[in-house]
């Protein structure tokens, strides 16, 4: 009898994953060539993983957990430890680390996946449109009728925390589709207060490109004002969390709105108009956008061939921060017996403030790359990018991800280009 469970529950168990890394061979990061092994999104090289899923006989039950092993790192916990049980059939309900996509809006092409322009836009691919959950905690999933998709979401990790702070977080959204129409998602994130207590804490502080003190005047929740916000981020600088203090601020409940409408009557068209809003009540978090619209679309033109879109607009809450934008343009090309050709521009705007915009702040990028089925499982692909201003392309030149830096003069004006081979497996 045991031996039987044994053998039952095995053969519900699988094991797949999904895999890409990069090597560049050459690039240079505006003064020095370099060589250098790197993921799409940024830190380490990802080259084993291992995705294990477990259902139950009748699919009632089970888990989800990813293994990465990223060089240098070891292995750790990947971007999903969740369990699940349906007590109903129309409901579902997980606890654990989740990476949730199922309300995601993405606009993924191109330089996405090669070594990713982060300065060529200010909201990458993955979420372009609409936020995923990509947290720890409880979630319920309700599907009361096969059009209609639900998520609730409530925080609770395994530090006991007020329950006002708990719910002051919660998530929750929905998904609702028009069979050939449209699909049409919300979504409301709780951000609780956006202060902290900093009694008996540390203040935060403000680093360089090359690690020394800025010394703005910011304090523990690390906001920045005026001229030195602008000026820091164009510089690349990054902030250093105070130490927390000890008592617990309730404040009021920050959120994030967010809404998505997917374009579903054309055929071989994929569109889609994203809008968030960041409600912050309690302080200002001059770190955050107060807005964003977002488009997005990708039309088969032909068999073999697909052109893709995306623009953004974002305001900020000092009104003294200049607005920004980013853009892009992208094309596939099936050249035939397993090879594939994609080419993509992107563009991001001039950081300004009070009207002044900052010289060598923008950044226009490029890439152009091939890649070749290999087996039913992989692929490897070669490509040329590019990005000017000293911009950045992630996981490459100066160990911590980032190929890019500033001329001697500390100005951002050099053109930084790689040229990477990417290799993909999945099972």
């Amino acid at each position: 009898m045991v031996a039987f469970a044994a053998v039952s529950f095995a053969e519900g168990i699988t094991f797949g994953a999904w895999l890409r890394a990069l090597a560049a061979p050459v690039a240079n990061d505006g003064d020095e060539t370099v060589a250098v092994g790197a993921n799409s999104w940024g830190w380490g090289a990802r080259t084993a993983r291992l995705d294990i899923s477990a259902v139950a006989p009748d699919g009632n039950a089970g888990f989800n957990m990813h293994v990465f092993d990223d060089m240098n790192n070891g292995l750790g916990m990947g971007d999903e430890a969740i369990l699940w049980v349906k007590p109903l059939d129309i409901v579902k309900v997980s606890y654990g680390k989740h990476e949730n996509n199922v309300l995601r809006g993405d606009a993924c092409y191109g330089s996405w996946n090669w070594l990713r322009p982060n300065d060529a836009w200010v909201t990458g691919g993955e979420g372009y449109l609409m936020s995923h959950n990509h947290s720890t905690g409880l979630m319920a999933e309700i599907t009361p009728m096969e059009e209609l998709y639900v998520q609730v979401f409530a925080p609770i990790n395994t530090k006991a925390v007020k329950a006002g702070t708990v719910y002051k977080n919660l998530q929750a959204g929905f998904a609702y589709t028009v069979p050939g129409t449209v699909k049409i998602k919300g979504q409301y994130i709780g951000k609780g207060a956006s202060k902290t207590d900093a009694v008996a804490g540390t203040a935060g502080a403000w680093v360089d490109a090359d690690g020394d003190d800025l010394d703005p005047d910011a304090d523990s929740d690390g906001t920045i004002s005026g001229d030195e916000y602008a000026a820091a981020i164009l510089s690349g600088a990054t902030y250093t969390p105070g130490t927390a203090g000890t008592a617990e601020t309730e404040g009021n409940s920050n959120c994030t709105l967010e809404a998505e409408v997917d374009v579903l009557a054309v055929e071989g068209l994929t569109a889609g108009v994203g809008f968030q809003y960041n409600v912050v009540k309690d302080g200002k978090d001059l770190q955050a956008d107060k807005m964003k619209v977002a488009l997005y679309a990708a039309y088969q033109v032909m068999p073999k061939l697909k052109v893709s879109a995306s623009g953004a607009y974002y305001m900020n809450y000092d009104s003294k921060v200049d607005p920004l934008f980013d853009a892009g343009l992208g094309v596939d090309y099936d050249l035939g017996d397993g090879l594939a050709l994609n080419a993509d521009v992107r563009y991001r705007s001039k950081v300004g403030y009070d009207g002044d915009k900052f010289d060598n702040s923008d950044n226009l990028a490029f890439s152009l790359g091939v890649v070749k089925s290999v087996s039913s499982n992989g692929s490897i692909g070669v490509a040329f990018q590019g990005i000017t201003n000293s911009g950045s392309l992630a996981g490459t030149a100066d160990g911590t991800g980032v190929i890019g830096k500033p001329n001697d003069d500390g100005e951002y004006k050099n053109f930084v280009w790689a040229i990477p081979v990417a290799l993909s497996v999945w099972f």
